[in-house]
């Protein structure tokens, strides 16, 4: 018995079987696939050797393959002699691959064990929460689990920000493990303006997951500027994080507290960043209004309806617009 070469590919070498001498031109190849956990067979698995590398002076061959049969044997017959690759691909399994040397006649048996591909959620869970589960029973609890997640984007594209923060919550008390989960805790309570709960689910996140820690700073310091810290917006403004919605929560912010010139600067600044944005534009209308600029207001409605006519703010300002003189 000799010995079979694999990079990746589990291989168990029984004894060679007995074939038929009519057979026994080339060499053949044979073997069963089975699934590394279970240990049942898989068929319909496709077995495919390529890139031979030939003994002595022959040419290389074209690749072959082979599909296995229900009870995952597969047969190769009248291979040329030498090295070949070869690659076992099947549904819902990691592909295997790996090299085997061939040679005349019968060679021992290739038997290849196979491993499931796993549930993507099993790389943020952990092996310990499904322990002890079969994988029928693995497959469905995390597919209730996916279930749950998937509603949670639901309520949050529909911006149901309080079922989406209770589905969060719910998920992150059962499975700590998901670090996403605390930036979508935090994430809703910050839409829900609970600002100082969504920095410290921001700074949880951060301890689950300290790669992320940039980009949740980041994140942080938005919800800091919201919150009316110019500290915050100037750290954004200067590591080159600052978006438009920035500029534009800035400039509400200004305008509640009466402070009309910077709202306007923090206005412009996000309608310059994002020029086909209306809403800046319809703010800026609202703060030159408020100034008694009326030609100043009226070119800003203006450009609101020209931007997005079919939008609350494009009716608004051409409702505003057929009252100005």
């Amino acid at each position: 018995m000799r010995k079979m070469i694999f990079s990746s590919l589990a291989v168990i070498v029984g004894m060679a079987l007995l074939v038929p001498s009519a057979f026994a031109q080339g060499g053949i190849l044979f073997g069963r696939v089975t699934d590394v956990e279970t240990g049942d067979p898989v068929p319909g698995a496709v077995v495919r050797l390529d890139g031979h590398a030939p003994l002595g002076n022959a040419e290389p061959d074209d690749p072959r393959d082979e599909t296995t049969s229900e009870s995952g044997e597969y047969t190769l017959l009248g291979l040329p002699s030498g090295t070949w690759n070869i690659t076992v691909e099947a549904e819902g399994y990691q592909a295997a691959p790996g090299t085997v040397t061939v040679r005349f006649g019968r060679n021992a048996p290739v038997n290849i064990e196979l491993e499931a591909i796993p549930h993507p959620l099993m790389a943020e869970m952990g092996p310990e929460v499904t322990e002890g589960m079969s994988r029928a029973e693995r497959n469905a609890f995390l597919d209730g689990i996916q279930a749950e997640l998937d509603a949670l984007d639901d309520a949050r594209d529909r911006g149901d920000w309080e079922t989406a923060l209770s589905g969060a919550q719910s998920l992150q008390q059962r499975f700590p493990t998901i670090s996403g989960l605390y930036l979508d805790v935090g994430t809703a309570q910050a839409q829900l303006g609970r600002f100082e709960e969504a920095i410290e689910s921001y700074e949880a996140a951060a301890a689950a997951a300290p790669q992320m820690r940039s980009q949740i700073d980041t994140q942080i310091a938005r919800l800091r500027a919201q919150m009316g810290d110019p500290d915050a917006v100037q750290a954004l403004i200067d590591s080159g994080d600052a978006a438009p919605e920035d500029f534009y929560n800035q400039g509400t912010s200004a305008f509640a507290r009466g402070e009309t010139d910077q709202a306007a600067e923090w206005f412009e600044r996000a309608a310059a960043a994002r020029p086909d944005w209306v809403l800046p534009v319809f703010q800026l209308g609202l703060v030159r209004l408020n100034q008694g600029d009326i030609e100043g207001a009226k070119a800003h409605f203006a450009r609101a309806v020209e931007i997005d006519p079919s939008s609350p703010e494009g009716a608004q300002a051409q409702a505003v617009l057929s009252q100005l003189p």
